[in-house]
Protein backbone atom coordinates (compact mmCIF):
# COMPACT_ATOMS: atom_id res chain seq x y z
CA UNK A 1 0.00 0.00 0.00
CA UNK A 2 1.30 3.84 -0.62
CA UNK A 3 1.71 5.84 1.45
CA UNK A 4 -0.52 8.13 -0.18
CA UNK A 5 -3.43 5.71 -0.02
CA UNK A 6 -2.81 4.93 4.13
CA UNK A 7 -4.59 7.31 6.72
CA UNK A 8 -2.78 9.41 8.89
CA UNK A 9 -3.64 7.48 11.43
CA UNK A 10 -1.65 4.21 9.97
CA UNK A 11 1.29 6.45 9.04
CA UNK A 12 1.69 7.76 12.58
CA UNK A 13 1.01 4.23 13.83
CA UNK A 14 3.54 2.94 11.64
CA UNK A 15 6.18 5.58 12.56
CA UNK A 16 5.23 4.62 16.29
CA UNK A 17 5.67 1.14 15.78
CA UNK A 18 9.16 0.66 14.19
CA UNK A 19 10.14 3.88 17.12
CA UNK A 20 9.34 1.43 19.46
CA UNK A 21 10.47 -1.23 18.01
CA UNK A 22 14.45 0.00 17.60
CA UNK A 23 13.78 1.56 21.34
CA UNK A 24 13.20 -2.12 22.49
CA UNK A 25 15.81 -3.95 20.52
CA UNK A 26 18.52 -1.37 21.94
CA UNK A 27 16.87 -1.87 25.13
CA UNK A 28 17.23 -5.63 24.79
CA UNK A 29 21.03 -5.77 23.57
CA UNK A 30 22.48 -3.59 26.46
CA UNK A 31 20.28 -5.54 28.89
CA UNK A 32 22.06 -8.48 27.11
CA UNK A 33 25.61 -6.59 27.30
CA UNK A 34 25.49 -5.31 30.66
CA UNK A 35 24.25 -9.22 32.24
CA UNK A 36 26.94 -11.26 29.91
CA UNK A 37 29.72 -8.45 31.52
CA UNK A 38 27.97 -8.58 35.00
CA UNK A 39 28.64 -12.29 34.90
CA UNK A 40 31.47 -12.84 33.11
CA UNK A 41 33.18 -10.35 35.87
CA UNK A 42 31.74 -12.35 38.85
CA UNK A 43 32.92 -15.49 37.97
CA UNK A 44 36.16 -14.53 37.16
CA UNK A 45 36.50 -12.93 40.30
CA UNK A 46 35.49 -15.72 42.24
CA UNK A 47 38.36 -17.79 40.11
CA UNK A 48 40.52 -15.24 40.64
CA UNK A 49 40.39 -15.31 44.62
CA UNK A 50 40.79 -18.79 44.40
CA UNK A 51 43.30 -19.06 42.24
CA UNK A 52 45.63 -17.13 44.77
CA UNK A 53 44.56 -18.83 47.78
CA UNK A 54 45.32 -22.49 45.86
CA UNK A 55 48.71 -20.54 44.89
CA UNK A 56 49.39 -20.11 48.11
CA UNK A 57 49.33 -23.52 49.34
CA UNK A 58 50.61 -25.71 46.48
CA UNK A 59 53.17 -23.32 46.58
CA UNK A 60 53.82 -23.56 50.68
CA UNK A 61 54.86 -26.03 53.14
CA UNK A 62 51.48 -28.31 53.07
CA UNK A 63 51.14 -31.48 51.27
CA UNK A 64 48.50 -30.63 48.69
CA UNK A 65 49.57 -33.09 45.73
CA UNK A 66 49.39 -36.71 45.92
CA UNK A 67 50.52 -38.81 42.97
CA UNK A 68 50.01 -35.93 40.62
CA UNK A 69 46.30 -35.16 41.70
CA UNK A 70 45.48 -31.93 43.21
CA UNK A 71 44.03 -32.84 46.33
CA UNK A 72 42.60 -29.02 47.59
CA UNK A 73 38.94 -29.00 48.11
CA UNK A 74 37.14 -26.65 45.51
CA UNK A 75 34.11 -24.87 44.73
CA UNK A 76 31.52 -26.84 42.65
CA UNK A 77 32.47 -27.55 39.22
CA UNK A 78 36.01 -25.89 39.64
CA UNK A 79 38.80 -27.52 38.40
CA UNK A 80 42.55 -26.76 38.62
CA UNK A 81 46.36 -27.40 37.65
CA UNK A 82 49.90 -27.13 38.23
CA UNK A 83 51.81 -26.25 35.25
CA UNK A 84 55.71 -26.19 35.98
CA UNK A 85 57.81 -25.14 33.26
CA UNK A 86 55.15 -25.86 30.31
CA UNK A 87 53.96 -29.22 31.60
CA UNK A 88 51.04 -29.98 33.69
CA UNK A 89 52.14 -31.57 36.88
CA UNK A 90 49.59 -32.07 38.74
CA UNK A 91 45.42 -31.65 38.28
CA UNK A 92 42.37 -32.21 39.90
CA UNK A 93 40.58 -35.12 37.88
CA UNK A 94 38.31 -33.48 36.18
CA UNK A 95 40.22 -30.84 34.72
CA UNK A 96 40.32 -30.38 30.70
CA UNK A 97 43.33 -29.36 28.67
CA UNK A 98 41.81 -28.19 26.15
CA UNK A 99 39.64 -25.44 27.33
CA UNK A 100 42.59 -23.19 27.60
CA UNK A 101 46.23 -22.77 27.11
CA UNK A 102 47.49 -20.41 29.15
CA UNK A 103 51.30 -20.84 28.67
CA UNK A 104 50.71 -19.82 25.08
CA UNK A 105 48.33 -16.77 25.44
CA UNK A 106 49.83 -13.35 26.34
CA UNK A 107 45.92 -12.76 28.35
CA UNK A 108 45.45 -13.72 31.79
CA UNK A 109 41.41 -14.41 31.81
CA UNK A 110 38.99 -15.43 29.11
CA UNK A 111 35.50 -16.84 29.39
CA UNK A 112 34.48 -19.58 26.66
CA UNK A 113 30.42 -19.73 25.03
CA UNK A 114 29.27 -23.12 25.01
CA UNK A 115 25.45 -22.44 24.29
CA UNK A 116 23.77 -22.60 27.53
CA UNK A 117 26.54 -23.97 29.45
CA UNK A 118 29.79 -21.56 30.08
CA UNK A 119 33.51 -22.55 30.77
CA UNK A 120 35.21 -19.97 32.44
CA UNK A 121 39.24 -19.87 33.03
CA UNK A 122 41.76 -18.03 34.95
CA UNK A 123 45.22 -18.53 35.78
CA UNK A 124 48.05 -17.17 37.76
CA UNK A 125 51.74 -17.40 36.48
CA UNK A 126 54.96 -16.81 38.97
CA UNK A 127 58.75 -17.82 38.34
CA UNK A 128 59.87 -18.91 42.15
CA UNK A 129 60.16 -22.20 43.63
CA UNK A 130 59.67 -22.68 39.74
CA UNK A 131 58.48 -21.04 36.34
CA UNK A 132 54.62 -21.83 35.93
CA UNK A 133 51.13 -21.49 36.48
CA UNK A 134 48.06 -22.42 38.66
CA UNK A 135 45.20 -22.46 36.51
CA UNK A 136 41.40 -23.05 37.46
CA UNK A 137 38.46 -23.85 35.37
CA UNK A 138 35.20 -23.08 36.14
CA UNK A 139 32.83 -26.06 33.58
CA UNK A 140 29.17 -26.46 32.73
CA UNK A 141 28.03 -22.21 34.72
CA UNK A 142 24.53 -21.88 34.22
CA UNK A 143 24.32 -19.27 31.39
CA UNK A 144 21.97 -16.97 33.40
CA UNK A 145 22.05 -14.26 30.75
CA UNK A 146 20.37 -16.32 28.36
CA UNK A 147 17.46 -17.44 31.77
CA UNK A 148 17.17 -13.58 31.76
CA UNK A 149 16.67 -12.57 27.97
CA UNK A 150 14.23 -15.90 27.73
CA UNK A 151 12.27 -13.91 30.65
CA UNK A 152 12.64 -10.69 29.41
CA UNK A 153 10.96 -12.05 25.74
CA UNK A 154 8.34 -13.27 27.76
CA UNK A 155 7.79 -10.12 29.07
CA UNK A 156 8.77 -7.87 25.95
CA UNK A 157 6.60 -8.97 23.50
CA UNK A 158 3.50 -8.88 25.51
CA UNK A 159 4.33 -5.64 26.65
CA UNK A 160 4.97 -4.40 23.17
CA UNK A 161 1.83 -5.39 21.50
CA UNK A 162 -0.19 -4.11 24.70
CA UNK A 163 1.55 -0.66 23.82
CA UNK A 164 1.00 -0.61 20.33
CA UNK A 165 -2.75 -1.46 21.17
CA UNK A 166 -2.49 1.61 23.73
CA UNK A 167 -0.99 3.88 21.12
CA UNK A 168 -3.77 2.68 18.63
CA UNK A 169 -6.35 3.69 20.57
CA UNK A 170 -4.68 6.71 22.03
CA UNK A 171 -3.99 8.32 18.32
CA UNK A 172 -7.85 7.55 17.69
CA UNK A 173 -8.92 9.17 20.76
CA UNK A 174 -6.85 12.57 19.26
CA UNK A 175 -7.71 12.01 16.21
CA UNK A 176 -11.88 12.01 16.70
CA UNK A 177 -11.86 16.32 16.84
CA UNK A 178 -10.50 15.99 13.44
CA UNK A 179 -12.94 13.50 12.30
CA UNK A 180 -15.84 15.80 13.55
CA UNK A 181 -14.22 18.62 12.32
CA UNK A 182 -13.81 16.76 8.49
CA UNK A 183 -17.56 15.84 9.07
CA UNK A 184 -18.23 19.45 9.55
CA UNK A 185 -16.86 20.49 6.62
CA UNK A 186 -18.03 18.05 4.35
CA UNK A 187 -21.82 19.69 5.77
CA UNK A 188 -20.62 23.39 4.81
CA UNK A 189 -22.89 24.60 2.37
CA UNK A 190 -23.48 28.11 1.36
CA UNK A 191 -27.27 28.13 2.93
CA UNK A 192 -25.69 26.10 6.25
CA UNK A 193 -23.11 27.60 8.59
CA UNK A 194 -24.98 26.99 11.63
CA UNK A 195 -23.25 24.01 12.87
CA UNK A 196 -19.63 24.53 15.11
CA UNK A 197 -17.48 21.96 16.99
CA UNK A 198 -17.62 21.35 20.86
CA UNK A 199 -13.61 22.58 21.97
CA UNK A 200 -11.98 19.76 24.14
CA UNK A 201 -10.89 20.29 27.23
CA UNK A 202 -7.91 20.05 26.84
CA UNK A 203 -5.46 23.25 25.61
CA UNK A 204 -3.52 21.89 22.64
CA UNK A 205 -3.07 22.13 19.34
CA UNK A 206 -6.56 19.92 18.71
CA UNK A 207 -8.38 22.90 20.62
CA UNK A 208 -6.66 25.60 18.67
CA UNK A 209 -7.70 23.63 15.23
CA UNK A 210 -10.97 23.80 16.70
CA UNK A 211 -11.43 27.08 17.63
CA UNK A 212 -10.17 28.13 14.77
CA UNK A 213 -12.28 26.70 12.22
CA UNK A 214 -15.64 27.79 14.64
CA UNK A 215 -14.43 31.10 14.53
CA UNK A 216 -14.23 30.76 10.64
CA UNK A 217 -17.05 29.75 10.39
CA UNK A 218 -18.34 32.35 12.52
CA UNK A 219 -17.05 34.95 10.02
CA UNK A 220 -18.11 33.11 6.96
CA UNK A 221 -21.56 33.17 8.79
CA UNK A 222 -21.45 36.43 9.14
CA UNK A 223 -20.10 37.09 5.42
CA UNK A 224 -23.18 35.56 4.07
CA UNK A 225 -25.53 37.12 6.09
CA UNK A 226 -23.75 40.61 4.95
CA UNK A 227 -23.98 39.37 2.08
CA UNK A 228 -27.31 38.35 1.60
CA UNK A 229 -28.48 41.48 3.21
CA UNK A 230 -26.60 43.71 0.88
CA UNK A 231 -28.10 41.85 -1.96
CA UNK A 232 -31.05 42.50 -0.95
CA UNK A 233 -30.28 46.78 0.01
CA UNK A 234 -28.86 46.57 -3.88
CA UNK A 235 -31.90 45.40 -5.43
CA UNK A 236 -33.87 47.39 -3.52
CA UNK A 237 -31.49 50.52 -4.04
CA UNK A 238 -31.14 49.44 -7.79
CA UNK A 239 -35.37 49.23 -8.82
CA UNK A 240 -36.15 52.93 -7.87
CA UNK A 241 -33.65 54.39 -10.96
CA UNK A 242 -34.51 51.46 -12.82
CA UNK A 243 -38.36 51.65 -12.55
CA UNK A 244 -37.49 55.52 -13.37
CA UNK A 245 -36.00 54.47 -16.63
CA UNK A 246 -38.44 51.95 -17.83
CA UNK A 247 -41.38 54.33 -17.06
CA UNK A 248 -39.62 57.58 -19.01
CA UNK A 249 -37.97 54.95 -22.19
CA UNK A 250 -42.20 53.46 -22.08
CA UNK A 251 -43.52 56.96 -21.79
CA UNK A 252 -41.39 58.72 -24.46
CA UNK A 253 -41.94 55.57 -27.10
CA UNK A 254 -46.09 55.91 -26.51
CA UNK A 255 -45.93 58.95 -29.26
CA UNK A 256 -43.71 61.59 -30.83
CA UNK A 257 -42.09 64.26 -28.45
CA UNK A 258 -40.91 67.41 -29.59
CA UNK A 259 -36.95 67.86 -29.32
CA UNK A 260 -36.92 69.71 -26.16
CA UNK A 261 -39.41 66.91 -24.17
CA UNK A 262 -36.47 64.12 -25.59
CA UNK A 263 -34.38 66.57 -23.95
CA UNK A 264 -35.91 66.47 -20.83
CA UNK A 265 -36.44 62.49 -20.83
CA UNK A 266 -32.17 62.33 -21.53
CA UNK A 267 -31.53 64.49 -18.76
CA UNK A 268 -33.28 62.75 -16.72
CA UNK A 269 -32.13 59.21 -17.62
CA UNK A 270 -28.61 60.62 -17.31
CA UNK A 271 -29.07 61.57 -13.80
CA UNK A 272 -30.61 57.90 -13.03
CA UNK A 273 -27.69 56.48 -15.20
CA UNK A 274 -25.16 58.72 -13.21
CA UNK A 275 -26.55 57.50 -9.78
CA UNK A 276 -26.57 54.13 -10.75
CA UNK A 277 -22.74 54.51 -12.12
CA UNK A 278 -22.11 56.42 -8.98
CA UNK A 279 -23.36 53.13 -6.73
CA UNK A 280 -21.34 51.24 -8.39
CA UNK A 281 -17.92 52.82 -8.14
CA UNK A 282 -19.15 53.38 -4.00
CA UNK A 283 -19.41 49.12 -3.95
CA UNK A 284 -16.28 48.36 -5.75
CA UNK A 285 -14.72 50.89 -3.39
CA UNK A 286 -15.88 48.30 -0.91
CA UNK A 287 -14.66 45.42 -2.10
CA UNK A 288 -11.39 46.34 -3.92
CA UNK A 289 -9.00 46.49 -0.72
CA UNK A 290 -9.23 44.19 2.51
CA UNK A 291 -6.96 44.19 5.17
CA UNK A 292 -4.45 41.65 3.79
CA UNK A 293 -4.01 43.16 0.71
CA UNK A 294 -4.01 46.81 1.67
CA UNK A 295 -0.92 47.34 2.55
CA UNK A 296 0.58 46.76 -0.38
CA UNK A 297 -1.10 49.59 -2.52
CA UNK A 298 0.09 52.65 0.55
CA UNK A 299 2.68 54.95 -0.60
CA UNK A 300 3.39 58.37 1.11
CA UNK A 301 1.70 61.50 -0.04
CA UNK A 302 0.70 65.04 0.98
CA UNK A 303 -2.43 64.75 2.98
CA UNK A 304 -2.94 68.58 3.26
CA UNK A 305 -2.03 68.60 -0.96
CA UNK A 306 -5.20 65.54 -1.07
CA UNK A 307 -7.48 67.54 1.05
CA UNK A 308 -6.66 70.57 -0.71
CA UNK A 309 -7.68 68.99 -4.18
CA UNK A 310 -11.04 67.76 -2.85
CA UNK A 311 -11.76 70.85 -1.66
CA UNK A 312 -11.57 72.55 -4.93
CA UNK A 313 -13.77 70.03 -6.67
CA UNK A 314 -16.30 69.78 -4.10
CA UNK A 315 -16.40 73.87 -3.55
CA UNK A 316 -18.69 74.50 -6.70
CA UNK A 317 -21.16 72.93 -4.90
CA UNK A 318 -21.24 74.16 -1.54
CA UNK A 319 -21.12 78.30 -3.56
CA UNK A 320 -24.20 76.87 -5.44
CA UNK A 321 -26.38 77.03 -1.64
CA UNK A 322 -24.35 80.02 -0.57
CA UNK A 323 -22.12 77.63 2.41
CA UNK A 324 -18.78 78.08 3.45
CA UNK A 325 -16.17 76.16 3.78
CA UNK A 326 -14.14 77.27 6.38
CA UNK A 327 -11.11 74.59 6.28
CA UNK A 328 -7.49 74.57 8.90
CA UNK A 329 -5.28 72.67 6.64
CA UNK A 330 -1.71 72.40 8.65
CA UNK A 331 1.26 71.68 5.75
CA UNK A 332 2.84 69.76 5.26
CA UNK A 333 1.67 67.03 6.50
CA UNK A 334 2.87 63.24 5.33
CA UNK A 335 1.45 59.69 5.66
CA UNK A 336 1.73 56.40 4.52
CA UNK A 337 -1.82 55.38 3.38
CA UNK A 338 -4.13 54.14 0.25
CA UNK A 339 -4.54 57.94 -1.81
CA UNK A 340 -7.69 56.44 -3.28
CA UNK A 341 -9.32 55.18 0.09
CA UNK A 342 -8.32 58.68 2.01
CA UNK A 343 -9.51 60.65 -1.08
CA UNK A 344 -12.69 58.71 -0.85
CA UNK A 345 -12.69 59.31 2.91
CA UNK A 346 -12.14 63.30 2.82
CA UNK A 347 -15.18 63.58 -0.43
CA UNK A 348 -17.60 61.56 1.19
CA UNK A 349 -17.08 63.43 4.69
CA UNK A 350 -17.32 66.67 3.11
CA UNK A 351 -19.66 66.45 0.21
CA UNK A 352 -22.58 64.41 3.25
CA UNK A 353 -21.61 67.72 5.64
CA UNK A 354 -22.60 69.77 2.53
CA UNK A 355 -25.96 67.98 0.98
CA UNK A 356 -27.08 67.83 4.90
CA UNK A 357 -26.38 71.91 5.36
CA UNK A 358 -28.87 74.44 5.28
CA UNK A 359 -27.94 76.91 2.65
CA UNK A 360 -26.00 80.18 4.05
CA UNK A 361 -23.87 77.96 6.73
CA UNK A 362 -20.72 76.99 7.44
CA UNK A 363 -18.56 73.92 7.58
CA UNK A 364 -15.82 73.30 9.56
CA UNK A 365 -12.78 71.67 8.41
CA UNK A 366 -9.80 70.52 10.50
CA UNK A 367 -6.46 68.52 9.62
CA UNK A 368 -3.49 68.64 11.47
CA UNK A 369 -1.32 66.23 12.92
CA UNK A 370 -2.27 65.48 17.02
CA UNK A 371 1.28 63.72 19.06
CA UNK A 372 1.52 60.59 16.70
CA UNK A 373 -1.84 60.55 15.12
CA UNK A 374 -3.60 62.58 12.10
CA UNK A 375 -6.85 64.16 13.14
CA UNK A 376 -9.39 64.85 10.50
CA UNK A 377 -12.88 66.61 11.74
CA UNK A 378 -15.92 67.56 9.66
CA UNK A 379 -18.82 69.95 11.34
CA UNK A 380 -21.35 70.95 9.66
CA UNK A 381 -24.57 72.79 11.43
CA UNK A 382 -27.46 70.43 9.75
CA UNK A 383 -30.54 69.14 11.44
CA UNK A 384 -28.80 66.60 13.25
CA UNK A 385 -29.52 63.14 13.75
CA UNK A 386 -31.18 61.50 16.56
CA UNK A 387 -29.09 59.17 19.04
CA UNK A 388 -30.72 55.67 18.58
CA UNK A 389 -29.83 56.09 14.65
CA UNK A 390 -25.98 57.04 15.03
CA UNK A 391 -25.01 53.52 15.76
CA UNK A 392 -26.20 52.48 12.17
CA UNK A 393 -25.43 55.70 9.90
CA UNK A 394 -22.44 53.37 8.48
CA UNK A 395 -24.33 50.61 7.17
CA UNK A 396 -24.75 50.12 3.38
CA UNK A 397 -27.70 52.27 1.99
CA UNK A 398 -28.83 53.20 5.34
CA UNK A 399 -30.66 56.79 5.34
CA UNK A 400 -32.07 58.52 8.40
CA UNK A 401 -34.92 60.16 6.87
CA UNK A 402 -36.05 58.14 3.66
CA UNK A 403 -38.40 60.67 2.69
CA UNK A 404 -35.56 63.53 3.21
CA UNK A 405 -32.84 61.64 1.39
CA UNK A 406 -34.79 60.89 -1.89
CA UNK A 407 -34.68 64.85 -2.47
CA UNK A 408 -31.02 64.68 -1.80
CA UNK A 409 -28.68 63.12 -4.84
CA UNK A 410 -27.43 59.89 -2.89
CA UNK A 411 -27.33 56.61 -2.01
CA UNK A 412 -26.25 55.59 1.46
CA UNK A 413 -22.62 54.35 1.05
CA UNK A 414 -20.96 57.37 1.86
CA UNK A 415 -20.41 57.03 5.67
CA UNK A 416 -19.90 53.27 5.02
CA UNK A 417 -17.05 54.20 2.87
CA UNK A 418 -15.71 56.55 5.11
CA UNK A 419 -15.60 53.96 7.97
CA UNK A 420 -13.97 51.47 5.50
CA UNK A 421 -11.26 53.41 4.97
CA UNK A 422 -10.37 54.69 7.98
CA UNK A 423 -10.27 50.63 8.99
CA UNK A 424 -7.93 49.99 6.66
CA UNK A 425 -5.74 52.66 7.74
CA UNK A 426 -6.24 50.94 11.53
CA UNK A 427 -7.61 54.49 12.43
CA UNK A 428 -11.15 55.09 14.21
CA UNK A 429 -14.31 57.20 13.52
CA UNK A 430 -16.61 59.40 15.74
CA UNK A 431 -19.85 60.84 14.90
CA UNK A 432 -21.19 62.89 17.55
CA UNK A 433 -25.03 64.74 16.84
CA UNK A 434 -27.06 66.98 18.33
CA UNK A 435 -30.71 67.83 16.88
CA UNK A 436 -30.66 71.18 15.68
CA UNK A 437 -27.01 72.10 16.12
CA UNK A 438 -25.12 69.70 13.70
CA UNK A 439 -23.09 66.85 12.84
CA UNK A 440 -19.55 66.62 13.68
CA UNK A 441 -17.72 63.62 12.23
CA UNK A 442 -13.93 63.09 13.57
CA UNK A 443 -11.10 60.81 12.16
CA UNK A 444 -8.03 59.38 13.60
CA UNK A 445 -5.41 58.01 11.58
Amino acid sequence: MSEKNTSLRTRLMLRFSLLLLLLMGSFAWLFYSLSRQNLQHKVLAELRETALEAEGRLLGKETAVRDGVIVLHFPLHTEAALIREGQIVASTPGYRPGICRPLESNGQEFLLQGGERLNACYWERFERPFPGAVVLQRLKIPNETVEMMEIFAAVLIPLTLILLWMAWRLIGRIFEPIHLLTDSIRQVRVDNFSRTIPAPDRDDEIQALTDAYNAMILRLREGVETLERFNSDLAHELRTPLTVMKGEIELALRRDRRPEECRDVLERLARETSFIERMSEGLLLLSRYSPENVGESFETLRLDRLLEGTLEKLRPLAEERSIELHATIESPLEYRGNPTLLAALFGNLVENAIKYSPDETVIDILLERDDRKIRFRVRDRGPGIPKEKLAYLTQRFYRVDEARSRRILGFGLGLSIAERAVSLHRGKMEIRSTEGEGTTVEVLL
